[in-house]
């Protein structure tokens, strides 16, 4: 992903599309674009015509405190994840279980 460097150490993972629902201070919509699972961090950079507006966001495994599945509307594709500073994150991806096992595995230092 071309918006984000890797850090020294770090290694791709996985790449997907997928949805963010809600990032600490906004309000919760549904904004598209591609993750990024690397070995230390979920990077995420939404689709957007004008690059100011475009989200970007990155979070590093060691400041998840819990994740969990949620519904996003009908659909069970949400993953809930809540940070040890009280700020959580709402994402949207098929396949939800294998990335909630990925993260905490990451979490764990396990993976």
């Amino acid at each position: 992903m071309k918006d984000f460097d890797l850090l020294p150490g770090e290694e791709c993972v996985k790449e997907t599309g997928g949805d963010c629902w809600e990032t600490p201070g906004t309000f919760r919509s549904q904004v598209p674009g591609k993750y990024l699972f690397t070995n230390q961090r979920i990077i995420f950079v939404g689709n957007g015509v004008i690059e100011k507006l475009r989200v970007k966001f990155e979070i590093s495994y060691s400041e998840i405190q819990s994740v969990t599945p949620y519904r996003v509307v009908f659909f069970s594709t949400g993953i809930l994840i809540r940070m040890k500073n009280g700020d959580s994150y709402r994402l949207s991806l098929r396949k939800r279980d294998q990335y909630i096992a990925m993260i905490q595995n990451y979490m764990e230092g396990t993976a």
